[in-house]
């Protein structure tokens, strides 16, 4: 057990640092430098979002595999996949964007005040880097650093396929003790152990969120002047040739694999009915997730206890939970997994993503709006739809396409689940690859990557008119 556990940690360790050693550069050329394709580099921070997992272990098996397009084109049969190495690698580029996203709009919102200081006092460049700017940086690096060490530590289609042998981590060995060897006491205590480790490290997310929050409350944002790259071309070149290599080329292979098959998949029947499936999961999921979000906004904002530390720590305790544990502990209390339970547990761990986003919203909603809307109002639940709602319907179709997006792509919860006659695309895009009909399977998976990256990037766009 403590081997797998510290295996686990040693992967997640490593993808976090790769992720962080090139997103945080990254943040740097995006926030403070001018450059062609700077809005779709930032665009890219929804890929671990609403890309699934399983569409990222296709591509570079597509890219990188034995008979992927590096191998043919170099004329090799090398391939670094199933290892550690490969693991770490997908891993860490795939979480790339989602470092650069965060720390780069923290770094734009900087205060300039106390670099300027320090050249007056003759500081060098490279000492106010490390000596002001990661500093004030630190929280903003945190709050990316931990729920991409989350995400890794729960990692499950990408070690599920490129796993070594002899290698496993926490969440693939639970799967394997309760559909496997049906090991229901060592699952038991692997899953015990897993989710104590991520509240302590969701726990500690959650101060570094509050730090990060505080220390940019006040500072007003004044765009910075963006230079050219200049002599820093040498590192940015770099970083964007490994991103290139390692994220943008294997996504971009699931589309170009899957072309050529697209007339089969069409012809199938099987694939409509997933289609259906994911349409009424999605919708379902997005619309619930939605609401229970925006209650629990509405009566944090309406009892005024935006500070109180347990009600903002309360949402974030479902990042403790892997897909793989709650569907686990559904199956032993219900016994048969449903479309309606698949809902419910997907409503479970998804509604703080949009908690996050309406509570954005409702917090633009001034003081005196607020209390207007108390004073003319004939009771509170006429003051939410007339003021609460209207305010925060941009932040609700917004929170609404999140939710879905990641509902669409999750292929753990129905395979734990295994609900009979119910695939999802994400689930079916799995059995494809499982059942080794690639090309088929690439062809499902870019269908999904491109709903899930439109409805991703339509909910923003909204938002942010």
């Amino acid at each position: 057990m403590l081997k797998i556990y510290f295996y686990t940690l040693e992967i997640a360790l490593f993808s976090t640092l790769i992720a962080a050693a090139v997103g945080v550069p990254m943040a740097y050329f995006t926030a403070r430098r001018r450059f062609f394709g700077r809005s779709l580099l930032l665009s890219m921070s929804a890929v671990s979002l609403c890309v699934p997992s399983l569409i990222v272990a296709l591509g570079y098996v597509s890219f990188w595999g034995i008979n992927g397009s590096v191998n043919r084109l170099l004329g090799t049969s090398f391939s670094f996949l199933y290892t550690t190495a490969g693991i770490v690698i997908a891993q860490g580029f795939y979480n790339v964007p989602f470092v650069t996203g965060i720390v780069s709009d923290a770094w734009e919102r900087l205060p300039r005040e106390q670099e300027n200081a320090a050249r007056l006092l003759g500081a060098g460049e490279a000492r106010i880097l490390r000596t002001v700017t990661l500093r004030q940086l630190s929280g903003a690096i945190g709050a990316a650093c931990i729920p991409v060490f989350l995400f890794c530590y729960f990692s499950f289609m990408i070690v599920l396929l490129f796993s070594p042998v002899g290698k496993s981590t926490l969440e693939v060995e639970i799967y394997h003790s309760i559909r496997t060897t049906l090991d229901v006491a060592a699952g038991a205590k692997l899953a015990a152990l897993e989710t104590l480790t991520a509240f302590g490290l969701v726990f500690l997310y959650g101060f570094v969120a509050r730090r990060s929050q505080t220390a940019s409350s006040g500072v007003d944002y004044v765009a910075g002047e963006r230079r050219g790259l200049g002599a820093s071309s040498g590192i940015f070149f770099p970083l964007l040739f490994l991103i290139l290599i390692f994220l943008i080329c294997p996504l971009f292979s699931v589309f170009v694999s899957g072309a050529g098959e697209l007339g089969k998949l069409f012809n199938s029947s099987s694939f409509w009915k997933a289609v259906l499936h994911s349409l009424e999961t999605g919708l379902a999921t997005g619309f619930l997730c939605t609401l229970l979000g925006f209650a629990y906004s509405v009566a944090v904002k309406l009892g005024r206890k935006q500070g109180s530390v347990i009600l903002q720590t309360l949402p974030l305790l479902p990042m403790a939970i892997s897909s793989v544990v709650i569907s686990w502990g559904a199956t032993m209390l219900f016994h048969q997994g449903t479309p309606a339970l698949l809902v419910a547990l997907q409503t479970a761990l998804y509604w703080p993503i949009a908690y996050r986003q309406i509570q954005n919203g409702i917090n633009r909603i001034t003081y005196e709006t607020d209390a207007a809307a108390r004073l003319l109002s004939r009771g509170w639940f006429d003051g939410v739809l007339r003021i609460y709602l209207p305010a925060c319907l941009p932040v609700l179709i917004s929170a609404f396409a999140y939710c879905f997006a990641i509902s669409l792509g999750d292929a753990t919860m129905p395979l734990v689940l295994s609900i009979r006659n119910f695939d999802t695309l994400a689930l079916y895009t799995y059995k494809l690859a499982g059942a080794y009909r690639f090309g088929q399977a690439c062809a499902c998976g870019g269908i999904v990557a491109a709903i899930s990256m439109i409805i991703f990037l339509a909910g923003k766009k909204n938002e942010l008119l």
